[in-house]
């Protein structure tokens, strides 16, 4: 049986390759501050992203605070912030931080369903056109 740690870092691993697929590098952050990969292009930074995965149907809770931290760490940066997830047996999903306001939320988390999202791979496609 897999950790739910283990199956994070997984997850992780699997959007920096699908960035990768693209024509980026990746930096993985040790440590989980809401800041799990550090995408860049031509030694050039470009996304922040904080990634979720749980192995159950959803919804994901994705705490506020997280949120704001990204939105402050993107916009210091000059880079776009995007937050991938992925439920049991689904392609990696992905929101902008543009679009996470619109969400369903709680007092202190916003609530991601299978959706809410647009496939990463179909997101870094529609960027590249």
């Amino acid at each position: 049986m897999t950790s739910a740690k283990r199956q994070g870092t997984n997850f992780e691993y699997r959007v920096a390759y699908i960035f990768e697929r693209f024509g980026y590098t990746w930096d993985r952050s040790g440590s989980s501050l809401g800041i799990d990969l550090k995408i860049s292009r031509d030694g050039n930074p470009r996304y922040l992203v904080n990634c979720k995965k749980t192995s159950s149907i959803g919804p994901i809770y994705l705490p506020r605070l997280e949120v704001e931290r990204l939105i402050a760490s993107a916009s210091r940066a000059g880079v776009r912030g995007i937050i991938c997830f992925g439920f049991k047996r689904t392609p990696v999903l992905a929101v902008t931080l543009e679009q996470i306001r619109h969400l369903r939320a709680t007092r202190l988390s916003y609530k991601l369903y299978p959706t809410d999202g647009h496939r990463l791979d179909e997101l870094l496609s529609e960027a590249e056109a």
